[in-house]
């Protein structure tokens, strides 16, 4: 497997670094291919303008992606900016490392986003989601430090979510251009821990790279399900009240972790949206689950896949968009 590093961090003796580096390591002692821009210590410029092209299609009007057409028809992508596209266009997983800043990227990943994804080259016209460069076959990986704690990005927190932070990346990076995006791999505080604790997290994302082709990545809605680019989803919306059928017993407290698991499993499959469920005290106790399905009938299917399924009811509700 070609496997593409981004590195964005401007300082080798970081964390961050130290999961780049470890990245590198583990990924070559498994027999892959590793190419790296390691944007920081090879002075990547990040802004994007002329200075991408070797072509010029109007001198008097820069529109940027009609530049970029143009030279993806004449070859006309500045020397070091081709070697970064067709860094690109040769790997069968991309994996970005960086800190996360102001709840995004750092401006020089950014750029480098702007500047190696031109449209007619990279993507455009059809080449879009499922049948971009990765074709819904190549992946795609975050490995990023963060300054807080797990729970300021939990979704109770008045911080946003992680999952909606990190969406611009995975859903408009990522899955735009056809790579399936897997679970990041996440380095909380990384400067208020102990030795020992980073090494513990260097083991981990040892051990994850090493059988990362066994993970199932996140499934994102594909561009078929939208005709016209934008259309109307194909699939409906469903609401499931989950209330209990019998009364909880020990089977029912120790397969709660199954349960949870489960709705995971299904949120990573595309198929629920949303979930929410009461606390374990509750009384009487409410679970809420989004579902995006063709209809009612596959969504009770799903539910019946639980592991307490026999222990509740379902009421399932269309839902449409006001």
């Amino acid at each position: 497997m070609r496997v593409l590093i981004v590195h964005a961090h401007h300082e080798p003796k970081s964390f961050c670094s130290a999961l780049f580096r470890q990245a590198v390591q583990t990924l070559s002692e498994a027999g892959h291919e590793v190419v790296i821009s390691d944007l920081y210590s090879e002075r990547f410029d990040p802004i994007s303008d002329r200075r991408n092209f070797s072509s010029v299609f109007d001198a008097g009007y820069l529109k940027q992606q009609t530049e970029e057409r143009h030279a993806s028809e004449v070859n006309g992508f500045a020397p070091e900016l081709e070697i970064e596209i067709q860094k690109l266009e040769s790997c069968d997983l991309l994996i970005f490392t960086f800190p996360l800043w102001w709840f995004s990227m750092p401006a020089i990943l950014k750029g480098w986003v702007d500047r190696a994804i031109p449209m007619g080259r990279v993507y455009g016209n059809e080449k879009l989601y499922e049948n971009g460069l990765g074709k819904a076959q190549k992946r795609a990986l975050i490995i990023m430090t963060v300054g807080g704690p797990p729970e300021t990005y939990s979704g109770y927190n008045i911080n946003p979510s992680l999952e909606n932070v990190l969406a611009p990346i995975q859903h408009g990076v990522f899955w735009f251009n056809g790579f399936l995006p897997l679970d990041p791999f996440i380095v909380w505080r990384p400067a208020s821990i102990s030795d020992e604790e980073r090494k513990t997290y260097l083991c981990q994302l040892d051990e994850r790279l090493r059988y990362l082709d066994q993970e199932t990545p996140l499934r994102l809605p594909p561009l078929r399900d939208f005709p016209g680019y934008g259309g109307k989803d194909q699939k409906k919306r469903f609401m499931a009240l989950i209330t209990h059928r019998a009364p909880p017993d020990e089977n029912y407290r120790a397969s709660i972790p199954a349960v949870i698991q489960r709705v995971a499993e299904l949120k990573r499959d595309g198929v629920v949206v949303s979930s929410y469920l009461g606390s374990l005290e509750a009384d009487p106790w409410r679970g809420f689950l989004i579902f995006r399905e063709s209809g009612a009938e596959p969504v009770l299917q799903h539910l019946n896949t639980m592991p307490l399924a026999s222990y509740f009811n379902f009421d399932i509700t269309e839902l449409t968009q006001l």
